[in-house]
């Protein structure tokens, strides 16, 4: 790497570390390039060269925020020996981790506000809304295979349990994060165990 090349970097890094801060700080709205400019020691226009817009700038932090996560996940799934505890334990993760996060509140307004204009944030969604499946899918197919699940198809209990997560995600804005993580848990003990009785009135297990 070129010297050239070395300070556009270490200048995107920058800029990146004062966006995160910024964001965590004040939320996404009040967070202006004007102040990220000048606490990375650098000019709008040295944004812009890296970043189209600040809505960009703050995909590429969510990007860095999805990387961490799942290689956090990948140690923390050590904990666990089956598929079921697995999946709750994702649960537990990602609200705790979620919640806790410091760019939380300034996502919550990022969604709120952009998803409905901007074609960048809607094919983000959908990359993560596959990208989620598919790791349910691995899960639950791993599941299968092992014997702990009966035989089914995993693409559509996949489907099932990202649709499930994501319709609950959209209703606990605001919540207290232990209310959240309650109707997790119990989204996936439905799809687990079910509800029904059977014939001897005994619940599914």
């Amino acid at each position: 790497m070129s010297k050239k090349q070395l300070q556009s970097e270490e200048t995107k890094q920058r800029i990146v570390d004062a966006a995160n801060a910024l964001f965590a700080k004040k939320g996404y709205h009040a967070a202006s390039l004007e102040e990220m400019a000048a606490a990375s020691f650098c000019s709008k226009a040295n944004i812009y060269y890296h970043f189209k817009s600040k809505e960009e700038l703050f995909l590429h932090l969510s990007e860095l925020y999805e990387k961490e996560w799942f290689e956090i996940w990948e140690e923390q799934k050590k904990a666990y020996s089956t598929i079921s505890e697995q999946l709750y334990g994702v649960l537990d993760f990602a609200t705790n981790h979620g919640f806790a996060h410091p760019l939380y509140r300034a996502a919550c307004e990022f969604l709120d506000d952009s998803v409905r204009e901007s074609s960048a944030v809607k094919k983000l969604i959908a990359a993560k809304i596959e990208k989620n499946r598919l790791f349910y899918e691995k899960l639950l197919e791993e599941g299968i295979d092992s014997g702990e699940f009966r035989p089914g198809n995993a693409k559509q209990y996949g489907i099932i349990l990202e649709g499930m997560i994501r319709g609950i995600s959209e209703t606990t804005s605001g919540m207290d994060p232990r209310q959240a993580l309650e109707l997790y848990r119990t989204a996936l003990n439905v799809l687990l165990y079910g509800i029904a009785e059977d014939r001897q009135g005994n619940t599914r297990k």
